[in-house]
């Protein structure tokens, strides 16, 4: 006895389907949209003059710091976490915005475009928004200032920044404002350093003035 072969009729619609849905899957997806932020415009006050020749002035963050997030913390319940937005962005790693800010506040070359001039050293520590409670968080800045002799960058002195600015509002506009003013702050400190170790004098000397 001949068994009835199945037609293969009804599933030739289901077949297109799959295809059309794999095909489908293989569409390029829009990349999310998301804001980007930087530090805006230099201040209209222009840099200030160090107390002690300087010949570069570099950034380097902390490998936690080393991305493009903006990262914030939830230190009224989860303070060991380090969370990033998903709308926003910074338009460069920190240390870099923080380079270029603080390169706006303090002078470098002149006097000091010689080789006989130190250089300053910024490692940044901590560079994120946290929220003490739902709707209150603060900007929080850490970072270390080394001021290195030339040639063989030895530590002349050194100060540790620890900032922190209120935010404006609990997301990431606010984070972005309060972290800004931080820098800012920094850079005013940092130029109040280097013009005290000036005075001082020996600071000055091994740097070659």
């Amino acid at each position: 006895m001949t068994l009835p072969r199945p037609s293969l009729c009804p599933m030739i619609p289901s077949l297109l389907i799959a295809a059309l849905l794999a095909g489908c899957t293989g569409l390029p997806k829009v990349a999310p949209a998301y804001a980007v932020h930087d530090f805006g415009g230099p201040d209209p006050v222009a840099a200030r003059s160090p107390g002690v020749p300087l010949r570069g002035l570099e950034v380097v963050a902390a490998p936690w710091l080393a991305s493009t997030a903006i990262q914030y913390r939830l230190a009224y319940a989860q303070p060991t976490r380090r969370q990033a937005y998903v709308e926003s962005r910074w338009a460069a790693q920190p240390a870099q915005l923080v380079e270029l800010a603080l390169k706006r506040a303090v002078r470098t070359g002149g006097e000091a475009g010689t080789s006989g001039a130190c250089r300053l050293r910024v490692e940044l520590d901590e560079f994120a928004q946290v929220f003490d409670e739902a709707a209150a968080s603060r900007g929080v800045v850490e970072a270390r200032a080394f001021l290195l002799a030339p040639r063989s960058d030895q530590i002349v002195a050194s100060r540790g920044f620890s900032l922190a600015r209120p935010a404006p509002s609990a997301d990431a506009l606010g984070g972005v404002a309060a972290l800004r003013g931080g820098v800012r702050q920094m850079g005013v400190e940092l130029s109040d350093w280097l013009e005290a170790l000036g005075r001082e004098g020996a600071a000055r000397g091994r740097c070659g003035a």
